[in-house]
């Protein structure tokens, strides 16, 4: 049984999903079919980037440890990167298919056994990535719907845009692209908390939608990755008063 949940894993997934494609039907509906994305050849190019990043990232893992044989190991890798590039979407299965050859997938099994002893992710449930879907959805009609001045709305659209990509580029990046895109909107919370505070009131549905939204991917992300939650007290209170602007009030009130 191969382990799915390290980056090896989902590597060796993908591609041997992709092999079992019949030679004549084309690069794009493989990867789109196997991805689960559009047909829209700027998405599905955006993905076999990340394949070729994910890629790089195993040898990188591999490398890190000197006791190994690399060259048994990563002696394949090469050949896997050649299915990726030159990319051209339109040309016949089977140009890539002669690259994912029996000793590569092998090989890379290999590395996805390796990768499992010290690399531990736990793959999110159906459910979960639904949730996160479904409150990113809402924190962007929460966000496009308000008032709140341009630059701010488009800094969280930006960010909304960042994580539906996290979303939709899982089964290659895995939990970790979550937590990546995560910090990037924690980020833009700090960089943008006056103004969030400033206009709180006016708009609290987007810090409600905000707030669920992080502290559900933040509580995702670290099952998945056995990790520490990421979500600071100084945010989560930021989040919580921006929201509850009685109180703010009222500290104001009582300090006169």
């Amino acid at each position: 049984m191969i382990d799915e949940s390290n980056p090896a894993g989902r590597l060796h997934k993908v591609l041997s999903q992709a092999k079992n494609n019949p030679d004549n039907i084309k690069v794009r509906e493989v990867w789109s079919k196997v991805l689960e994305l559009e047909k829209d050849d700027v998405t599905i190019t955006k993905a076999v980037v990340e394949l070729y990043s994910l890629s790089n990232e195993i040898q990188s893992l591999i490398k890190m440890n000197n006791q190994l044989n690399h060259e048994l190991y990563l002696k394949s890798f090469n050949s896997i990167n050649q299915a990726f590039f030159p990319l051209n979407l339109n040309t016949n299965w089977n140009t890539v298919k002669a690259h994912l050859t029996d000793e590569a997938l092998t090989r890379l099994q290999f590395c996805a056994e390796l990768l499992s002893s010290f690399y531990a992710e736990d793959t999110l449930s159906e459910e979960d990535l639904k949730q996160i879907i479904e409150k990113t959805e809402a924190l962007f009609e929460a966000v496009y719907s308000s008032n709140l001045p341009d630059t701010l709305r488009l800094s969280l659209l930006e960010e909304v845009e960042r994580l539906r990509n996290a979303i939709s580029m899982y089964k290659i990046k895995g939990a970790k692209g979550l937590k990546e895109a995560m910090q990037g909107t924690i980020g833009a919370v700090v960089v943008n908390q006056d103004n969030l505070k400033s206009t709180s009131e006016d708009n609290p549905n987007v810090l409600i939608k905000l707030g669920e939204l992080i502290d559900k991917l933040d509580s995702f992300t670290a099952r998945a990755l056995k990790l520490k939650k990421m979500l600071t007290q100084p945010i989560r209170f930021l989040l919580e008063k921006a929201t509850d602007p009685e109180d703010e009030k009222n500290e104001v009130e009582a300090s006169t």
